[in-house]
């Protein structure tokens, strides 16, 4: 498909956009009510993406808004069904899954796949960085100039300019600062988390 033929699916593409052929959008029963697929300018989107609103005319929470200079690599899944909203200069690494979308499983009695969907907005700040294989669960916001290692899961907010790695998430180091001073911030932290664990008795 040509960009030409992505703008009957996607309401705004900005100029100089590139969207690779085998990119797929997932959206029905547009609504006029604001909410949809926006694109800003200078973005490209590599092949065997798969973008997904759904029914809007069920989902009132559905709208997926990405800003300008957006680079977004092959193979992933991003759920716009619960709201999501990527700013300017973020780059997503290969086999990325941002899911603002789940599901209910309180009920041991019914079916996870017959219990209602939840629910959560993704915020991704501007010149984020989301390595590749990473997974965003629902409701999560990431900071500006914020860095997700390859293969993070991201299951709680990330502050602006932290790098996080790891299942789940945790924050390594910030950038900006000198190395000396990272080492000696998570210094403190890891002492702190050190002493109340032998205050309850854990190894």
């Amino acid at each position: 498909m040509d960009v030409a033929d992505y703008k009957n699916i996607v309401d705004k593409i900005g100029d100089y956009t590139i969207i690779d052929p085998g990119v797929e959008f997932v959206i029905r029963e547009k609504k006029g009510d604001g909410r949809g697929i926006f694109i800003g300018s200078g973005c490209h989107i590599y092949p065997r993406n798969r973008f997904v609103l759904g029914d809007l005319s069920i989902n009132k929470n559905a709208d997926l808004s990405i800003g300008n200079h957006v680079f977004i690599n092959a193979g992933g899944y991003i759920s716009g069904e619960g709201g999501l909203e990527i700013e300017d200069y973020v780059l997503i690494g290969p086999n990325v899954n941002i899911l603002s979308a789940g599901h209910e499983y309180t009920d041991p009695l019914i079916p996870i796949q017959n219990q209602p969907l939840t629910y959560g907005k993704i915020h991704i700040g501007k010149d984020a960085w989301i390595g590749a294989g990473s997974i965003v669960l629902s409701g999560i916001t990431i900071g500006a100039g914020a860095v997700i290692g390859a293969g993070t899961v991201v299951n709680r907010d990330v502050p602006p300019n932290a790098v996080v790695v790891g299942n789940p998430c945790k924050i390594i180091r910030y950038r900006g600062q000198p190395e000396r001073e990272n080492q000696k911030e998570f210094s403190k932290k890891e002492k702190f988390i050190r002493m109340v664990k032998r205050i309850w008795g854990h190894k």
